[in-house]
């Protein structure tokens, strides 16, 4: 099924190698200026699907469109439309960074003014200007990591490929680098990230699950949360037991359904909405108000970790024996 937006578009991919299939089937597409979150664990399938993507691996069947080229014949063209940061950051440490641009930069057939220019634009905004001359074995593990992705954006690709780009840095320069994909991704890019903080996939505005070879789950982030949660959880709080033993009356009257939970915290109410919309979230804060100006509500959505685990243990449930 073709999507006009796509930038990306994989469908019923499959690769073995001999017996064993890598990736089995599986169908997603991604939007251009998004950023996508793809998530798996080892031997999951999800670096096979992105070596497929980059044009450096063949798939066994199915298809797959990168830029609107398609990886099996135009492999070549592809690379020139991305750019990829592996997980573990491909510099020369005994290189300067400006050597290591000059470097990159010729791989990608780029003038040394060329170089130059997106140089000079991408350094202030990764906070780099004045490193040119360091080494790279001198550099802290989030500069580095900020020399890795100016080497992947040196040909201003579309498409920019993300594999664990803030592993080993810390929290403080995680942040700072999501800054900058955010930014990237509002300036038009494709960023196809994957990483172990699932957390970060909160920045993502679709997100794929993998799982030995099958994708077991494409959709936004609040809407994998609503499907593995059943709709959207909501949680009403009172100190009063009186005004919330009222309130849930009156909002099971009203046709709400509530959640009865063995270990639920005293002072709360467990709700489960058909969906999030503005109206829907409106109409019960007005007939909580209705009941008691004090009562109001707030979310209770999982994770991606919770939503990821789950799904992966599910799949794992280990069928009966019969001895």
């Amino acid at each position: 099924m073709l999507h006009d937006s796509a930038i990306i578009e994989v469908e019923k991919l499959t690769r073995r190698f001999d017996s064993f299939t890598a990736v089995d089937q599986v169908s997603f597409h991604v939007e251009r200026g998004e950023i996508f979150g793809f998530l798996g664990g080892n031997g999951s399938g999800k670096s096979t699907t992105i070596r497929i993507l980059c044009g450096l691996l063949a798939p066994t069947e199915g298809t797959a469109r990168v830029a609107g080229l398609d990886v099996g014949t135009h492999a070549e063209r592809i690379r020139t439309h991305i750019g990829y940061m592996s997980q573990k950051v491909s510099l020369y440490a005994n290189l300067t960074v400006r050597e290591n641009l000059l470097f990159f930069g010729g791989l990608y057939s780029l003038t040394t003014q060329q170089i130059a220019a997106r140089q000079a634009l991408l350094f202030p905004r990764l906070g780099l200007s004045g490193h040119d001359n360091m080494l790279i074995r001198e550099l802290s593990a989030g500069v580095k990591q900020r020399v890795a992705l100016v080497n992947a954006l040196l040909h201003d690709p579309e498409i920019v490929f993300l594999d664990e780009p803030t592993a080993g840095v810390d929290v403080l320069n995680r942040h700072t680098f999501w800054d900058l994909i955010r930014e990237l991704a509002a300036e038009g890019k494709t960023l196809f990230v994957t990483t172990h903080y699932l957390d970060e996939m909160e920045y993502a505005a679709h997100v794929g699950f993998i799982d030995a070879g099958k994708l077991i789950g494409f959709d936004t982030p609040l809407g994998l949360k609503m499907t593995f949660a059943g709709g959207y959880p909501i949680v009403v709080r009172h100190d009063v037991p009186a005004t919330l033993a009222r309130a849930e009356a009156s909002l099971r009257a009203a046709g709400y359904t509530a959640i009865t939970m063995r270990e639920a915290p005293r002072g709360t109410v467990r709700l489960l909405l058909r969906d999030a919309t503005a109206g829907t979230l409106e109409r019960l804060r007005h007939e909580l108000r209705a009941i008691d100006p004090t009562l109001d509500f707030t979310s209770d959505l999982p994770s991606i970790e919770t939503i990821f685990a789950g799904m992966i243990r599910q799949r794992q449930t280990p069928a009966t024996s019969v001895s």
